[in-house]
């Protein structure tokens, strides 16, 4: 497969504009992301007394009680639930001189007070991260793998269980005082059970199933002494393995020319923002549009005093559409098509009214604009807005009480995909 070449000439000044703009909206889908040390270090902070020798051990448990108005998110006749989830877990830390390694395991009890069949289910998470620090030289590696499941889309439906699994390397290598580069490596991939809905009987789960393979180099330069500009180059082979539409249809390579800003952990800014050109070309003989522009994404914060913090998380990229939505099978595109363009993402602010109670407020924003017309004759376009207060109270180090609410809209030109839900909830968090 072959990737059309184009020239691209970055202009800094245009391209911070252009990021800012993108990134002031709204949140990025942060499980598909590689830690990096800075999370790594704060992973090693926490609370808890159970030691055996250097290894530490912190059993977990968290109590989520909800109430959403629509729980379907449905455009009309909406139906009401509370929703309970019970989290047990236990992290595993075992610090080696300047190295960590730690190993995690949560499982998600989800019960609703009503559509017990088509709600309830329970979700089960690995991880292990392993983190090698020889000064110069840092190697971060791990593997997240989870048997997880979609939510049903109304009354009839069902949840559709999977299981992904996600591997990645990062290793990185300081060349001076000044000059870092780094070379990537994530593999993903997700398969499905063939578990037929009511909803959909001749839609089989298994065409969402995929596997995906991101790689790339960063070169980093500090010309400030807690600023880098970077520069990324990443390849993305990705290959589906659907049998709803032609095999070739969703299947896609891409590459992406990204320049950035990171700033060290300890600096007033902490995170990282970058983007530039993207460019995606699928198989030969499919059916899906080629596509290229400007993509990006960030996460930064802003501590503007010891009480006071902004966050700021966003992106810009491509995303897949699902096959098991389309309800007609053996017809491309879908309804939809195979993919749109995502934008947006998070903004909150926190602040921290004494040792043991915080306030957060957050708002997010999402466009979503596919790119083909699929089978109902027009490209869907939806603007989905999130918006809610909430209060931590730390109740001791090792327990912890939040409460909050959370509002959203999603406004289609697709009118069954449009709704509104009200979400009010309280979680009791323990880590011993």
């Amino acid at each position: 497969m072959k990737i059309k070449k184009r020239i691209w000439e970055p202009v800094i000044a245009v391209f911070a504009i252009f990021l800012f703009l993108f990134i002031i909206p709204g949140k990025s889908h942060a499980q598909n992301q590689m830690p990096t040390s800075t999370e790594v270090t704060k992973l090693q902070n926490l609370p808890g007394n159970i030691h055996v020798g250097p290894l530490k051990i912190h059993p977990g448990l968290s109590v989520t009680e909800a109430y959403t108005n629509n729980i379907f998110q449905e455009s009309g006749d909406k139906e009401g639930a509370l929703i309970n989830t019970t989290s047990p877990g236990m992290v595993l830390q075992l610090p080696l001189q300047r190295h960590f390694l730690q190993l995690d395991y949560h499982a998600d009890i989800i019960e609703a007070s009503r559509f017990h069949r088509q709600y309830n289910t329970v979700n089960q998470f690995t991880n292990a991260i392993l983190n090698l620090d020889f000064n110069r030289l840092n190697i971060l590696g791990g593997d997240n793998w989870q048997y997880n499941s979609t939510p049903p889309q109304n009354e009839i439906d069902i949840r559709k269980k999977y299981i992904e699994n996600r591997a990645f390397v990062d290793v990185s290598y300081r060349l001076a005082n000044r000059y870092k580069v780094a070379g990537f490596y994530k593999n993903t991939y997700r398969k499905f059970n063939e578990t037929f809905s009511p909803f959909d009987p001749l839609v089989n789960p298994k065409w969402d199933n995929f596997m995906e393979n991101d790689m790339g180099v960063d070169l980093f330069y500090r010309f400030l002494p807690k600023t880098s500009v970077l520069f990324e180059y990443g390849f993305t082979h990705y290959k589906a393995y659907d049998r709803g539409l032609s095999d070739t249809d969703r299947n896609f390579d891409s590459q992406r020319y990204w320049l950035g800003f990171m700033w060290a952990p300890t600096a007033k800014i902490i995170g990282t923002i970058k983007g530039g050109w993207y460019e995606r070309e699928y198989a030969s003989g499919s059916t899906s549009k080629d596509w290229s522009g400007f993509a990006m994404e960030g996460d930064l914060t802003y501590n503007l005093t010891s009480y006071d913090a902004f966050s700021l998380v966003g992106f810009r990229k491509p995303l897949e559409t699902s096959v098991t939505t389309s309800h007609v099978p053996g017809f491309a595109p879908g309804i939809y098509g195979t993919y749109y363009i995502s934008s947006g993402g998070t903004f909150a602010y926190s602040h921290r009214f004494t040792y043991k109670i915080t306030g957060r407020a957050e708002v997010s924003y999402f466009n979503n604009f596919y790119r083909e017309r699929g089978l109902l004759g027009y490209r869907r376009k939806d603007d989905r807005v999130t918006a809610g207060p909430s209060v931590i109270y730390r109740i001791q180090d090792w327990l912890t009480c939040k409460l909050g609410y959370q509002y959203g809209d999603n406004a289609s030109n697709a009118p069954l995909e449009s709704y509104q839900e009200s979400l009010f909830y309280g979680t009791f968090s323990l880590t011993f």
